[in-house]
C-alpha cells in the first residue's frame, strides 16, 4: 500500500511539474506575442510616414547672385 501512496505522489508531482511548464511557456507566448504586434505595428507607421514623405513632391529653388550685381 505504501508503494501505492509513493506512485501516486510521484506522478502528482510530475504533473504539478508539467503544469508549471505548459503555465511558464504560455506566459513565455504571450510576451513574444505582445512584442511581434509592437514591432509590426512600428514598423506598419514608419512604412506609411515614409510612403507619404516619398509621395510629395520635391521643389528646389536656387538664387543666385552671380553675375546680377
Amino acid at each position: 500500500m505504501s508503494e501505492l501512496i509513493t506512485t501516486l505522489e510521484i506522478i502528482r508531482f510530475v504533473a504539478a511539474i508539467a503544469l508549471c511548464t505548459a503555465l511558464f511557456a504560455l506566459a513565455i507566448y504571450g510576451l513574444y506575442r505582445n512584442i511581434k504586434e509592437t514591432a509590426e505595428t512600428a514598423i506598419r507607421e514608419e512604412l506609411e510616414k515614409a510612403i507619404k514623405e516619398a509621395s510629395k513632391p520635391v521643389v528646389k529653388v536656387e538664387i543666385s547672385t552671380k553675375g546680377r550685381w
